[in-house]
C-alpha cells in the first residue's frame, strides 16, 4: 500500500524544544496585512473565475498554450483545475476553512469560523492563479461547443436520446495520446473516484489539511500574539496569516502529482488518469 508523503513538511515542536517558535507560528508573520483580508473558499470555486485569473495573472499562464492537436481528433480541450480543490478538498474538510473566515461567516460545511470579527480574514484565494492549473481534456468534436452537438458524444448516452457516444476503449486511447504528450493527467470524471483512498488525489488534499489544522490549531493555544500573554485555548482567534502561504506551498506540492510522464504518478484525479499510469507501467509499454 502506498504511503501518504505530506506535502508541506510542518511539524508541532518536539519535546526538548522551546514550545512557541514566532518564525514558524502562523500567528506571528510580520507581513501580515495592515489592512482587513477577504477569504475565497470552497464554497467560492469557480473554474471560469480561476481560468481568468490564469490568463491575468502577474505571471500569466495562457489558455492557449495548453491546447493540443492531434490529426485524427482534432483540437483537445484544456480545463482550469483547482489544486486545493474548492468543494471536494477544502470545502469538504469540517476544519480548516474555519481558520480562514470570521465568527460573521459560514464556511462550506455552514459552520462558523474562528476569526475575530473586526481582524478580517486570512487573505487567501481558493481561486488564485496559485492554485490552478490547465489540464487536457476532451476534444472538441466530441463535445458540445458553440451551442453546436457533436455526431458523437464523449458522455455515455442513453438509447432513448438516439445519441451516439464513445466506447471505453476509444476513450482510453483518447486520453491516454495526450497525457503522454502533454505530461499532465486527463481532467474528466469525478476527482473522488478516481483511485483507491491511497492512490486519490482528494484524499491526499484532506490529509495534508488535517496535518495543517493541527499545526494552526497549536499555536492558537500557545502564541503570545494570539493569546496576549493569557492561555485562552478557544475562539475567537487573530488571523493566521501565515497560513495563506501554507495553503500557497500546499498548492505547489499538489501540483507535482499531476505533471510528468504517466509512469511517475502517484495520485490521480481521474480514472483514465490512473489507468494511464497502469498501462505505462506494464512491461512492453512505452
Amino acid at each position: 500500500m502506498a504511503q501518504m508523503t505530506l506535502a508541506v513538511q510542518i511539524a508541532l515542536p518536539g519535546e526538548n524544544e522551546e514550545k512557541h517558535d514566532k518564525n514558524k507560528c502562523p500567528f506571528c508573520k510580520e507581513d501580515a496585512p495592515a489592512e482587513k483580508g477577504v477569504a475565497v473558499i470552497g464554497k467560492d470555486n469557480n473554474s471560469k473565475t480561476l481560468g481568468d485569473n490564469l490568463e491575468s495573472s502577474p505571471d500569466p499562464d495562457p489558455k492557449a498554450d495548453h491546447l493540443y492537436e492531434d490529426s485524427e481528433h482534432g483540437m483537445y480541450s484544456a480545463e482550469a483545475h483547482h489544486l486545493i480543490c474548492g468543494n471536494e478538498i477544502l470545502g469538504d474538510h469540517k476544519h480548516m476553512e474555519k481558520f480562514l473566515v470570521t465568527t460573521t461567516k459560514d464556511t462550506s460545511k455552514h459552520g462558523k469560523g474562528f476569526i475575530e470579527d473586526e481582524l478580517g480574514d486570512v487573505p487567501w484565494d481558493v481561486n488564485s492563479s496559485r492554485n490552478g492549473i490547465w489540464l487536457p481534456s476532451v476534444p472538441d468534436m466530441y463535445r458540445k461547443t458553440g451551442g453546436k452537438a457533436p455526431d458523437v458524444w464523449w458522455g455515455y448516452q442513453k438509447k432513448s436520446t438516439g445519441r451516439t457516444s464513445l466506447r471505453v476503449k476509444q476513450k482510453r486511447e483518447i486520453a491516454y495520446k495526450v497525457m503522454e504528450a502533454e505530461k499532465l493527467q486527463f481532467h474528466k470524471g469525478s476527482h473522488k473516484n478516481a483511485a483507491k483512498p491511497e492512490r486519490n488525489y482528494v484524499k491526499l488534499g484532506k490529509e495534508e489539511l488535517d496535518n495543517i489544522k493541527k499545526f494552526v490549531k497549536y499555536y492558537s493555544k500557545e502564541c503570545p500574539t494570539e493569546t496576549n500573554g493569557k492561555k485562552r485555548g478557544t475562539q475567537p482567534i487573530y488571523p493566521p496569516c501565515g497560513l495563506a502561504t501554507i495553503l500557497d506551498l500546499l498548492s505547489d506540492r499538489l501540483k507535482m502529482e499531476l505533471e510528468g510522464h504517466p509512469r511517475s504518478w502517484n495520485y490521480f484525479i481521474s480514472v483514465l488518469a490512473r489507468e494511464c499510469r497502469d498501462w505505462f507501467s506494464e512491461p512492453g509499454n512505452s
